[in-house]
This record gives C-alpha cells, structure tokens and sequence, in this order.
C-alpha cells in the first residue's frame, strides 16, 4: 500500500521570542505506483477535465506525476505547472513558476546578475514551450516572461515582515490561478499572487489569506504609492 505524504514540522518556541521551525520530517514512498494505477489515475483526471477551469500541477518528486498522468494533464489548454525539477517533463504547459534554485537547476548555470536572469527567462521558454514563466525571487520579487517577448519584474510587497515561508510559493500558485480564471491578465495575476505570498509569510506555519485581507494590503500598498 502507498503511503499518504505526511508533513511534520517540529518548531521552536520560547518567551518573548518568535515561534521558528527547527526541522521538517517527511514520510513518504518514493517508488512509482504500478502502471495498472498510473493508468487509472490519469484515466480519472481525463474524466474531470471539462468539469474545471485550470489544473494545477504541484509536483514535489513524489512519484504521482508520472508520464501517463501528465499527459492526461497537459490535455487541459489552461495548465499550470509548479515543480522542483524537470521542467520539460510539463513540455507545452500553459504557465510555468519555478524558484531561483528551481530555474537555475533547470537552465544548469547560475542566476548572479540581471542578464543571468534574462538569459534564463528566455531559455526556460524555449525548454519547456510555456507561454509564460514566473520566476519567483524571494525578495527580489518576481520575474514574469512571456512567450511574445514580454519581461516585466515585480517588486516583493513585504521584505521585512517575514516569519514563516511555509506555503508561500502554493499561494502565489493558488491566486495566480484563480486570477487567470477570472480573466485577469498574466501580470495582473501574478502581482495578485505575489500579494497575496506577502500576506501569509506574516503567519507561523501553513497560512491562507482572504479578499479582505488582500483589499487591505492592496489598498496599504497604493497610499504608500501616493
């Protein structure tokens, strides 16, 4: 029987100072499921594409994400796709947001310098045949490449505020996804995804945020514009 991925994280906490996770323990099976599962899996995800408006694909190397499967995914024309590695696995997906470890481990050099980071947008497209790329940068922000040429950088909305990263890159995906859903352009999404990682990175351990939360931060960020 396979196991479910369990999570857990031992924290520290003492008085009159801020909660810090200590070490993380993961429990899980890194072998493939049977072809026989593979199958039926990717059978089932064919099953509830018309049914949804995206998919999201948040591949940890857990062995789910096998070719059968992936193909099945990258049938739906609006596929988002947030792995650790092997990028071209996902080949014609619709968006793509790796890290900076994630992106440089992809193009296999560094990312020291703005034209690193350029260089890397550009080759990170023609790898995996997206129509866009979200590197995300820590806080540094976010670059954002499109398919037509398009760079555009967003600055982080809160680099200093900072207690718990835990789930970050999931929230940027969750309000990126959600965005696109609605209609808002890649940009739009991705600094409503960047807005929102800013507000649960506030919170110890896995953090949601809400509308009103975002309004608020939102609202925050252009009186300091003004």
């Amino acid at each position: 029987d396979r196991p479910t991925v369990t999570k857990s994280r031992i924290a520290g906490h003492a008085r009159q100072s801020v909660t810090q996770q200590i070490v993380r323990i993961d429990r899980k099976s890194d072998e493939l499921p049977d072809r026989d599962k593979q199958l039926e899996l990717a059978a089932q995800i064919r099953q509830h594409l018309g049914q949804v408006d995206a998919v999201v694909c948040s591949d940890y190397g857990d062995g789910v994400f096998t070719p059968p499967v992936i193909e099945a995914v990258l049938s739906h024309d609006r596929t988002i796709v947030d792995t650790q590695k092997n990028l071209d696995r996902y080949h014609g997906a619709r968006v793509f947001t790796p890290n900076l470890p994630e992106a440089e481990r992809a193009v296999g050099y560094g990312i020291k310098s703005f034209e690193d980071l350029l260089r890397a947008g550009r080759d990170l497209l023609a790898l995996t045949q997206g129509e866009e790329i979200l590197i995300t940068r820590g806080e540094q922000g976010m670059s954002l490449f499109g398919r037509d040429g398009k760079v555009e950088h967003i600055p982080a909305f809160n680099r200093t505020d900072v207690f718990d990263v835990t789930g970050a890159g999931d929230t940027v995906v969750a309000a990126l996804t959600l965005s696109l859903c609605l209609g808002a352009s890649y940009w739009e999404a991705a600094v409503l995804g960047n807005l929102a990682a800013s507000i649960v990175v506030r919170q110890f351990g896995t953090a949601t945020t809400s509308q009103d939360e975002m309004k608020e931060a939102l609202r925050g960020l252009l009186e300091v514009e003004e």
